[in-house]
């Protein structure tokens, strides 16, 4: 691969598939799982859309890279891990970085315009307003993780009326929060990798914050995930393999994420945040699965 290519892709992520681009897939996937079980969507469509969101979680996923590592391009060159990205580097112009980002924002906006035009107008909205606005926070605030969790969740509204049609608030913002959490949860261990160049550098992280106490403060992160994707459940009408693939074993394995990982060690916290996304993918196994049964118990 040209070595022009491959900086592209690097600055995209992609080179780490699906690391990444999994974690913003996992809001798109609960959403849309959730809605379907709703509706009693028929399982072709319901595989055909799970493909769909998993290829716009891409797309946005490699976007919001590009913003990121435009707008953290100088603090990018005061961390060790960062210091070799491509537009920190001087590999990947800022010219370079826009033209991609053109193309990779009008392919999001397509695939908006194919969901109904208010799953459109969420898209539109959402999108530039909480994706794009997310690695400023790092400046101003040691919460960008729970912000980041705040902005991949518009995906839930999205997906959910998409699907059905209609706003269920109940549905949205349990299920919502449930995602900000899992996503909050994991960045921040994500973001224990850096600790110490952050602070040098100035760089705001819930990591520096919480500093020992980390435990504790992400295991309440956790209890919420669960009650919200319990109270999902019954809201949803949910049954036994829901509750037990897609919110007691993800919980459970998280719990031991948080109580078992070294948040001063940089390549354990790499460890347990790419092991975040077997705890994800059990809450899509069980929508998955327990909407299979509830098709067949229909059809009887």
């Amino acid at each position: 691969m040209p070595s022009k290519a491959r900086s592209l892709l690097e600055l995209t992520r992609l080179h780490w598939f699906p690391v990444g681009c999994d974690f913003m897939f996992w809001p798109f996937a609960w959403g849309s799982l959730a809605a379907s079980y709703h509706v009693a969507l028929p399982m072709n469509e319901v595989v055909m859309n799970t493909l769909f969101y998993a290829l716009l979680g891409i797309l946005v996923h490699s976007a919001g890279c590009v913003i990121n590592d435009m707008l953290d391009r100088d603090f990018d060159r005061k961390v060790e891990r960062s210091k070799s990205r491509p537009i920190a580097s001087g590999a990947v112009t800022m010219t370079e970085a826009a033209v991609l980002l053109t193309v990779l924002v009008a392919a999001i906006f397509y695939m908006f315009s194919t969901a109904g035009t208010t799953a459109l107008t969420l898209g539109l909205v959402g999108l530039p307003a909480c994706g794009g606005t997310y690695p400023l926070m790092k400046r101003w605030m040691y919460w960008p993780s729970l912000y980041l969790g705040f902005a991949a969740s518009w995906a839930v509204p999205f997906t959910w009326v998409a699907i059905t049609g209609e706003f269920d608030w109940g549905m949205i913002l349990n299920v919502g929060v449930a995602s900000c959490c899992w996503t909050c949860l994991y960045d921040t261990i994500y973001a224990c990798q850096d600790k110490k160049d952050d602070e040098k550098a100035g760089v705001k992280s819930m990591a520096v914050r919480l500093g020992d106490g980390i435990r504790p403060a992400l295991s309440v992160f956790d209890a919420t995930f669960f009650a919200c994707l319990l109270w999902a459940g019954y809201l949803n009408g949910q049954h036994l393999p829901f509750y037990v693939m897609s919110v007691f074993a993800p919980f459970l394995l998280c719990m031991w994420h948080i109580w078992s990982f070294d948040h001063n060690d940089p390549r354990d916290s790499w460890k347990k945040f790419t092991a975040g996304r077997h705890g994800a993918a059990l809450v899509c196994a069980g929508l998955f699965v327990d909407h299979y049964f509830n098709l067949a118990s229909l059809a009887v």
